[in-house]
């Protein structure tokens, strides 16, 4: 008996276009990320300077390596992308590692995955890169400056740069179009966020929230436009992160009060606040991505099952604080 032969489906670096420098390709499954692991694999690699020195009368050439400072290098490819050295500070995010953790989250949502289109886009060799994914099963109506009625999909967008040229953004929401200045036409946005590629940046925690909130937008409408409309104060978040996530339970702080306060966590906690206020206002949907960014961004937990495990517990956390009666109080003013 002959054996069946299933054909499977064609990935998209394998059918990918290209014009100069440029590579892109449009799919169907967001676990394809073979555009950015055949041509965008970008790594540090060791910098050496050709430094010579004369001794008995011949000159010699020594590599010297220059500490704290790397190139950048296509290993897809081979090739040492011509960009300036990055130092210490520099926080590289790969593009192949970024759309892996985009993926992995989106499998782990309840948004829609089977009917969706995905273009991914390479620029310069892996320079930049911009990956838009299109979920046609949700679908957003406004009207048009007509008056008429215009139907848009939702829609999530990551630009990222290796070469400090552009920020890591990620949008979410039901809009037809975006430029890079982070102007949105054509729709409402449910999340932007924009980090430069220094310091700590956590594209896990980023997408995890651009994830959550294009599901809210699906699901949860009117309780996002609710928080979005919603005032929260530095300091009732900070009252409210007291009295949860940033409140110890141990004997010394039972007996003592001023030893019942996570002070370290509860700083950071507001320095996520204000990271969000800027995009989203003194607001409890600020308040609520601050949350949300803690529960997902887990750099002290090994990979070993135990950032799942941790994931889970806080979110629960979270859960019970936008259910809380803090929370609830802060909503009922608002409706």
């Amino acid at each position: 008996m002959p054996l069946d032969i299933i054909p499977t489906e064609e990935q998209a670096a394998s059918r990918s276009k290209a014009k100069g420098g440029d590579i892109w390709a449009t799919h169907k499954r967001i676990d394809d990320v073979s555009l950015y692991e055949r041509f965008g694999q970008i790594r540090r690699v060791p910098l050496e300077a050709q430094t010579t020195y004369t001794h008995q009368d011949v000159e010699f050439v020594e590599p010297q390596p220059l500490e704290g400072f790397h190139a950048l290098q296509n290993t897809a490819t081979g090739g040492v992308l011509n960009v300036r050295p990055v130092g210490k500070s520099y926080a590289l995010v790969p593009h192949d590692l970024l759309f892996k953790a985009q993926a992995e989250q989106l499998a782990g949502s309840d948004l829609p995955l089977d009917n969706v289109e995905v273009v991914d886009r390479l620029y310069e060799e892996g320079a930049r890169v911009h990956r838009t994914i299109y979920f046609h099963d949700l679908q957003s109506r406004s009207t048009t400056r007509g008056g008429g009625d215009d139907v848009v999909r939702c829609r999530m967008d990551i630009f990222n740069s290796v070469d400090m040229s552009w920020a890591l953004q990620i949008f979410s929401g039901a809009y037809r179009d975006l430029c890079r200045n982070t102007l949105v036409f054509g729709g409402e946005k449910a999340y932007h966020q924009r980090k430069v590629h220094k310091g700590s940046v956590s594209p896990e925690a980023m997408i995890g929230k651009a994830t959550m909130g294009l599901s809210m937008w699906q699901n949860q409408k009117d309780q996002m436009r609710l928080w979005r409309s919603a005032p929260l104060t530095e300091k009732q978040f900070a009252d409210i992160c007291k009295e949860t996530l940033c409140k110890k339970n141990t004997a010394a702080a039972r007996t003592d009060e001023r030893l019942a306060i996570n002070e370290g966590r509860l700083n950071w906690m507001l320095e996520r606040f204000k990271e969000e206020k800027a995009e989203l206002g003194l607001t409890l949907w600020a308040g609520y991505n601050a949350l949300t960014h803690w529960a997902t961004h887990l750099p002290d937990a090994t990979n070993n099952g135990r950032n799942e495990r941790k994931r889970y517990q806080r979110n629960e956390q979270v859960r019970q604080i936008v259910d809380g009666p803090s929370w609830r109080y802060l909503e009922g003013l608002a409706a």
